[in-house]
């Protein structure tokens, strides 16, 4: 079996630099979002903090009585919790594609469909 090259000194801090860039380039991105959609990105990010072993229950019972603490569903929409996971999981993967290998307009174009799709109520 062949042994890698190790990676130079100035090629890792290249590989870093390019990183990091992108990296920054991506937080700049959330940060330049309008409040309501940085709102909803946090919210994306963070619901799984909403289950522990204290809040779970009650949520389980909210979901299950739907229609006692959400709006009526009359146009088919999704509500933000049945959302939050399907957006988290293509928020993170276009933040991942951004920072590894560029996909700058791919990341824009992820935001604003999430922005378009929270809106809507829609995936």
């Amino acid at each position: 079996m062949r042994r890698k090259r190790a990676i130079s000194s100035s090629e890792l801090k290249r590989k870093h630099s390019s990183w990091m860039k992108n990296f920054m380039y991506g937080i700049q991105e959330l940060v330049n979002e309008d409040p309501t959609t940085q709102h909803y990105l946090f919210f994306i990010l963070l619901q799984d903090t909403l289950y522990n072993g204290t809040t779970s229950p009650f949520f389980a019972q909210m979901y299950n009585r739907d229609e006692d603490f959400y709006k009526v569903d009359t146009d088919g929409g999704l509500e933000d919790y049945q959302l939050a996971p399907l957006h988290r999981k293509k928020l993170l993967g276009a933040f991942e594609d951004v920072i590894t290998g560029g996909g700058r307009r791919k990341f824009t174009n992820i935001l604003s469909e999430l922005k378009q799709s929270f809106e809507k109520g829609e995936y």
